[in-house]
């Protein structure tokens, strides 16, 4: 107990009670940070297909938020496009045909999020790598795969979407800086 100790530098207080322990501080809200965010407007859409297709509404919002923070114009420096960041040939694929339209975005997002659950047996990290950096990959590997803004996607989700299922194992492990962190993924 002693020496884990010594790692943990802040101990954070979850809504649900528990505690979780972390070397990362959480930073200090902004006032750019306290502004509300209106996605309340998309609940329905979100609501409506996540009870379609068995997905988490929680889940999903992240998804949402982490993807084009609830900018229904968001395009990334890929191409990808919408709320939820769908490819255009993924976004064809989905049989979506404006994917700067909510509803059709939050459809073809929270289909292919099924999808994924389905391919990779309901793994949470596994289908949010592949949401992230494709499916062909992450099946390859059979891991998350060592790409940076990848595993830093998954680990942004993860960290923020805690259903009471979802416990893994915790490791101790060193950053290439040698930093000391506490991860739920082996390395």
């Amino acid at each position: 107990m002693f020496i884990l100790m010594l790692l943990v530098q802040i101990a954070i207080n979850c809504e649900d009670g528990e505690v979780m322990l972390s070397n990362i501080p959480q930073l200090e809200e902004t006032d750019a940070a306290k502004q509300v965010v209106v996605y309340d407007d998309y609940d329905h859409i979100i609501r409506h297909y996540c009870q379609e297709y068995g997905i988490d509404q929680q889940l999903v919002k992240l998804v949402i938020e982490k993807e084009s923070q609830f900018n229904p114009d968001a395009v990334s420096k890929s191409g990808a496009i919408g709320l939820m960041q769908l490819m255009p040939a993924t976004a064809k694929i989905l049989g979506v045909e404006d994917a700067y339209n909510p509803w059709e975005n939050i459809r073809g997002g929270v289909s292919y999020l099924r999808d994924l659950f389905d391919i990779f047996d309901e793994d949470l990290e596994l289908a949010l790598a592949a949401y992230h950096a494709g499916p062909g990959i992450v099946r390859k590997l059979n891991r998350v795969p060592s790409i940076p803004e990848t595993v830093e996607y998954v680990d942004y989700i993860i960290s923020r979407y805690a259903p009471a299922q979802y416990r893994k194992e915790v490791y101790y492990t060193l950053s290439d800086e040698g930093t000391p962190l506490l991860t739920n993924r082996p390395k």
